[in-house]
């Protein structure tokens, strides 16, 4: 959670948690809740093999993630992650073949500040092996096979419950 010292508001010292996600001043009565935040990731499939990518921004840089992102406002969970498929791999597809797959809690510590996202996943089956760069917070990129997924390298809880189902499932029943 934010470490909040001062009401945004009115400056004021009076300002104090109340539980795990709201704040209230004392003095200009202001509150402040510090909801889930949202994101998106993508599970692209070619044939029998899943694309996972290497952070390379802590949290977990290093581990395997999932290609995707938070939502930036305004945007929907397929802009945000077409969106995101871009900056990182340089990827343009089609938001209407995003299948939704499920979503999962988790939390993302970065920068001292302790955020619960609810992490929402959608399939993208590809036809070809499509040409990829790694940028933005991407370190590198690979195929896995679906009955081969590295989960002891899998950055977070919340993409290793999405992979776990996927990986239980029949993966031509996913997306047809």
């Amino acid at each position: 959670m934010p470490s909040l010292r001062y009401c945004p508001q009115c400056a004021s010292t009076k300002f104090k948690q109340i539980d795990v996600k709201q704040w209230a001043c004392e003095q200009c009565q202001f509150n402040y809740f510090h909801n889930m935040a949202s994101t998106a990731g993508a599970l692209l499939i070619f044939e029998d093999e899943l694309l996972l990518v290497e952070r390379a921004i802590n949290p977990q840089k290093g581990y395997w993630d999932l290609p995707g992102g938070f939502i930036e406002y305004g945007e929907s969970l397929e802009q945000g992650l077409q969106r995101e498929l871009n900056e990182e791999l340089g990827l343009e597809l089609a938001a209407e073949k995003f299948v939704y797959f499920g979503s999962f809690a988790n939390q993302y510590f970065y920068n001292q500040v302790l955020y619960h996202t609810c992490d929402s996943f959608f399939v993208y089956q590809l036809n070809n092996r499509v040409s990829l760069q790694a940028r933005d917070d991407v370190a590198a990129w690979q195929w896995h096979s679906l009955k081969n997924i590295p989960f002891e390298r899998v950055a977070f809880k919340s993409v290793k419950q999405g992979l776990t189902q996927l990986s239980q499932q029949n993966q031509n029943t996913i997306y047809k």
